[in-house]
């Protein structure tokens, strides 16, 4: 019978399993990684007009990430050099 034990081994860590009477385990470790640097930065942004950019590549995220709805008070303001308008 041929079965597989997967999991976390971190640096400096011990694998042990118990078995039944009489049984052994013997293997190899067939692939190592190294878990990528947590992301440290905010996990929620709110609409804007301007561009924002949350650098997670390559990071290991914690939970979600959430986007707020657009404040119920939001407006574009734009002033053409006369008329003032509000949208």
């Amino acid at each position: 019978m041929r079965c597989h034990i997967r999991g976390t081994i971190r640096k400096g860590a011990t694998v042990t399993a118990k078995l039944a009477r009489g049984q052994t385990v013997t293997g190899s470790v067939e692939k190592a990684m190294i878990a990528p640097p947590a992301y440290q930065g905010a996990y929620e942004a709110t609409p804007s007009q301007s561009v924002q950019t949350f650098y997670t590549g390559g990071l290991l995220m914690s939970d979600h990430f959430k986007v707020n709805p657009i404040p119920s008070n939001y407006g574009l303001i734009t002033w053409n050099g006369s008329t003032l308008t509000v949208s």
